[in-house]
């Protein structure tokens, strides 16, 4: 059957039309961005599940929580938009036709980008609790920016110091969560701020 492909991608009829067959020509469709999709979308909604077990309870200090949010709140909502964005991914892979095969996607430097990437994120949540927020937070976005290709010193460290301050008085200031730090830098921020 020849799809009339002069119509635009959100054309309601050709999703009617994919719609009405229902995936009779899904054939050779299981493909590396499914695989990966798919893990996203069960990997996620298993998390959500198991929240209580990945999140550590608040500190209680006289029978009050110190942190004005749940821990979970911010895992459960991010983990909950994965789940989802990853299953529209998957429903619009497997509804759009076959593609005839062509040579992989990935190629041996993206392979290792990827790979750099996911122990660089490893080597963050490892540094979190020894060096603290702001100072893993630095390391990592320095990392990350090289890995990405940027070569300008003075952005690199830009990035590195403005985003991990900005988001760590934030979050402790104005969302009253309690990120792992160094006592010398809060004691710092404390005298810096007036509080």
């Amino acid at each position: 059957m020849h799809r009339d492909t002069s119509r635009g991608p959100w054309d309601a009829g050709l999703y009617y039309e994919m719609f009405r067959r229902g995936g009779r020509d899904m054939k050779g469709k299981f493909t590396t961005e499914l695989a990966v999709m798919l893990f996203f979308f069960i990997g996620a909604g298993l998390a959500v599940l198991f929240m209580g077990q990945l999140v550590a309870p608040p500190k209680v200090l006289m029978g009050r929580m110190l942190t004005a949010i749940s821990p979970s709140l911010f895992p459960t909502l991010i983990l909950t938009m994965l789940s989802a964005l990853s299953a529209v991914m998957v429903w619009f892979t497997l509804k759009k036709p076959a593609e005839e095969k062509t040579e992989p996607t990935l190629h041996r430097d993206e392979i290792i980008r990827g790979v750099l990437l996911f122990a660089f994120m490893t080597l963050y949540a490892l540094m979190m609790v020894p060096f603290g927020f702001l100072i893993s937070s630095f390391i990592s976005l320095v990392l990350i920016s090289w890995l990405s290709g940027n070569r300008s010193i003075i952005q690199i460290v830009a990035l590195a110091i403005i985003g991990p301050v900005a988001l760590y008085l934030v979050a402790t200031r104005v969302l009253a969560v309690s990120l792992p730090e160094l006592n010398a830098i809060e004691l710092f921020y404390a005298q810096q701020l007036g509080l």
